[in-house]
């Protein structure tokens, strides 16, 4: 399974390969990485010295300057072995290019030391308030969901600012020995990742170290790189669906690897149709989930090097796709699942740690069916209400095209 089809176009083979070369170490620390709920120190070091944290970090700041297809690539191949080491990758190594959007002069001190750091972000508060205070702003409260933290150089806290007579939302840089980490990280699935919560008592931070986020995830196109030009929020949020494909690849691969005799002969499974059956949906899923992966790579990255925002209708389809991703993955791994009966939740099992780590993946907002099947259906219909408002002033004898439909909702009319 693993195997199957090549990476998408735009990602660094030679990356690809550098994840291949340390793969099967991370798959050996895998277990102890989710009983101690963090990554251990030798990975991160890893991560680090191989450059795979850095992957979208901007040139200006001595980064690689990678497109979005080689971060997904690494996350996805690395998330086979470790899913919590894939997501490190992915989401924690994409905090990079949004510490390059950041101002310039919050990005000059957080890329001071270089680009070989853990950039980690905390949007979620508990409590956790941003006021604005003379020449700045002060934080104090607490913020959830800091995957990495206990790694981290730099947190940068998302939240909105008060008093304002127009609430704003801005992300604030702090460095790690700023926060408090607090250990509310009790989970059953992706316990590796050690998204913990951290508290902040107090600090002040100078107002040319804020950045606005509409001002840090829109154009910016003098960026040599364009993970650091385009309108990052859809380049942000796909990025899950690297570590979410690799995840289930890997339970594939483990589901497959436990059929083998191990004194060799005849696989038993060969005589059971169930087994077979369920077997061929699965990959037939997965394979359907790729072609969904590729999608989302192709898009944003065609969009990338194009220079261009993505339209409302690409957008729509990204978050579809990546919901759907999401769906289709857990369905393929589930019926694994099922069909290895109760050895599979079994606490040391392989199978059972990846089914673990795949359905906290998926409860993900990024895709959640709720949230983005709505988003495409209603662009779906306004594009028609559009393009029936347009057809009825147009010639009534010239041929019609609907192109303002995304190809796929023409395919369905």
């Amino acid at each position: 399974m693993s195997a199957e089809g090549a990476p998408p176009a735009g990602a660094d083979l030679d990356v690809c390969a550098r994840v291949e070369e340390l793969a099967d170490t991370w798959r050996a620390r895998a277990a102890r990485a989710e009983r101690e709920r963090t990554l251990p120190k030798e990975t991160v070091e890893e991560l680090l010295g191989s450059g795979l944290l850095s992957l979208a970090a901007p040139t200006c700041h001595g980064g690689p300057g990678g497109g979005w297809p080689t971060l997904a690539e690494a996350a996805r191949r690395a998330a086979r072995a470790c899913p919590s080491t894939g997501w490190t990758i992915g989401v924690v190594g994409g905090h990079a290019a949004l510490a390059g959007r950041l101002s310039p002069e919050a990005a000059g001190l957080l890329f001071a030391s270089g680009a070989r750091q853990v950039f980690c972000t905390a949007t979620a508060p508990v409590d956790g308030r941003i006021t604005r205070v003379p020449g700045g702003f002060e934080v104090d409260g607490r913020w959830r969901f800091c995957s990495a933290v206990d790694h981290a150089n730099w947190i940068v806290l998302n939240g909105w600012y008060e008093p304002a007579s127009t609430p704003e939302r801005v992300l604030v840089p702090l460095r790690a020995d700023q926060v408090r980490v607090e250990d509310g990280w009790h989970v059953s699935g992706m316990s590796a990742t050690g998204s913990k919560d951290i508290g902040v008592d107090a600090v002040f931070v100078a107002e040319s170290l804020v950045t606005p986020f509409d001002a840090c995830f829109g154009e910016r196109w003098r960026s040599a790189d364009y993970l650091g030009a385009v309108p990052y929020l859809h380049y942000m949020n796909s990025v899950v669906i690297g570590p979410l494909m690799g995840c289930a690849e890997g339970a594939f691969d483990h589901y497959v690897a436990s059929l083998r005799p191990r004194g060799g002969g005849r696989a038993k499974a060969l005589d059971q149709p169930l087994v077979q059956d369920g077997l061929a949906e699965s990959a037939a899923e997965l394979a359907c989930a790729r072609h969904l992966y590729d999608a989302v790579c192709g898009t944003l990255h065609s969009a990338g090097v194009g220079r261009r925002a993505l339209t409302p209708q690409e957008g729509a389809v990204i978050g579809r796709d990546r919901a759907y991703l999401a769906r289709l993955c857990v369905r393929a791994v589930q019926r694994l699942v099922q069909l290895t009966g109760t050895a599979a939740h079994h606490e040391a099992s392989d199978l059972a740690r990846f089914w673990r780590d795949l359905q906290m993946m998926a409860a993900h907002r990024d895709v959640s069916r709720p949230l983005n099947f709505p988003a495409y259906a209603a662009q779906v219909i306004e594009s028609a209400d559009t393009a029936t408002a347009d057809t009825a002033t147009a010639d009534p004898g010239a041929p019609r095209r609907d192109d303002s439909l995304p190809a796929v909702a023409r395919a369905h009319r």
